[in-house]
């Protein structure tokens, strides 16, 4: 399709080109879609521009120009040249045209069960992730390791790093074709088994690392609205067991679920279990879907958070029990790395399943370069993103966001 006047599509240096699913008559997409304004706008000129592709009432199908541009150009958009775009306040106020109109339009994300500290910036704008420069976040699907996740990511550059610090970005169905065609058991293990994430939440906030969120905030496991804890340490602990409860419903577990129904992929049956430290921090085991279907393109799409842990476990060599490793001052770390569901005992995943998937990331990506103004449109049940190491100063902020209706289901087996 094509876009308003005040866009150009240029090419660029870090697109990639392939086919989402491979086959002689399929489509070939430049990856990402660019976007760049022609002119020079004001911020209000650029909100209208926002507005005219996103969703309003009369929308053909229900589907948006901003909906249908993300499908037909695997499921990102960087958009340039944003002359009106240069603090969080901008970046919250354009928000509001993105977002869109009628009952499409998009409502800001509700978090919960969040361990990662997110600082708010603006309305509906947090920072990112703050691990160290140094740290390697690897390729992710925002918030895949809960039920409780985001339909679209949209990242605003407000300084660009000094070198590095690239988002890199790989489109989720390529990677379920190529992965269904070489290891097609991995897949049906995503799927029929699904795939389990240990979740540490400090009871504290903790700055400067990949976590770091405080237990008792609204966005992790605290109370909602302002709402007051319970004063005693059995009723806050008892509270925030029923917070991860209403979580683990919110992926299709229940208390009365029949673990033997072999109907039910193993990580809905199992649900999630956790472990409370002595120190009042506490771990859960999330266990949810490896693989949903994209809810408009109706194809199958990887939907996980393994690369990270996956690449932590080579570097450290702890794909064998228990998972530990020494570091330089002798104290003993922890890299535990992939794994499926089990009914009884969760199973590493074969190490050479994720190296095909970490070969196919690797392959498909394409790593975006920041300019100040910049904006990254990312559907989140097409694509993955990942952080590149940096120098220098870097300011990326987030916002997070739902479309109602708009849900990947996942896919059994």
């Amino acid at each position: 399709m094509t876009v308003e006047s005040f866009w150009s599509t240029p090419k660029k240096d870090y697109q990639v080109s392939f086919q989402v699913t491979e086959g002689p008559k399929e489509p070939i997409v430049d990856f990402p879609l660019v976007l760049e304004a022609q002119k020079e706008h004001t911020k209000e000129e650029l909100i209208n521009e926002l507005a005219k592709l996103a969703a309003h009432p009369n929308d053909k199908g229900g589907q948006s120009p901003l909906r249908r541009l993300l499908d037909s150009n695997g499921g990102a958009i960087h958009m340039k040249g944003l002359s009106g775009l240069k603090t969080a306040d901008d970046f919250s106020d354009i928000l509001d045209g993105l977002a869109g109109q009628g009952k499409h339009a998009w409502v800001p994300h509700e978090h919960i069960g969040m361990e990662v500290l997110r600082r708010p910036q603006a309305r509906n704008v947090l920072t990112t992730n703050e691990g160290p420069p140094s740290h390697f976040i690897g390729w992710h699907n925002e918030y895949a390791v809960s039920p409780a996740h985001p339909t679209y990511l949209i990242l605003f550059c407000q300084t660009p790093p000094g070198s590095g610090g690239e988002t890199s970005v790989v489109n989720t169905l390529a990677l379920y074709d190529r992965l269904k065609k070489e290891v097609p058991e991995f897949i049906e293990g995503c799927g029929t088994k699904g795939l389990v994430y240990q979740i540490p939440h400090n009871l504290n906030q903790v700055a400067g690392i990949v976590g770091g969120n405080g237990l008792f905030k609204e966005s992790a496991f605290g109370p909602k609205n302002g709402a007051k804890l319970p004063e005693t340490e059995e009723g806050k602990q008892k509270f925030v067991e029923a917070r991860i409860i209403e979580l683990a419903k919110r992926g299709g577990w229940h208390e009365g679920i029949d673990k033997t129904d072999e109907s039910l992929p193993v990580w809905q049956r199992r649900g999630f279990s956790w472990t409370w430290q002595e120190n009042g921090d506490l771990e859960v085991i999330h266990r949810v879907a490896g693989v949903r279907e994209h809810p408009t393109l109706k194809k199958g799409s990887i939907f996980n958070a393994m690369s990270t842990r996956y690449t932590n476990a080579v570097v450290h060599n702890t794909f064998a029990p228990p998972h530990t490793f020494k570091n330089e001052d002798g104290s003993e770390g922890i890299a535990v790395p992939p794994h499926f569901a089990g009914l009884e005992k969760d199973e590493v995943i074969p190490r050479e399943w994720l190296e095909k998937m970490d070969k196919w990331q690797h392959t498909l990506e394409s790593s975006i370069k920041w300019d100040q103004g910049d904006l990254l449109i990312i559907d989140n049940y097409a694509a993955q993103h990942a952080r590149w190491a940096w120098e220098g100063d870097r300011k990326i902020q987030a916002s997070f966001w739902d479309q109602p209706g708009m849900a990947a289901e996942p896919i059994m087996g």
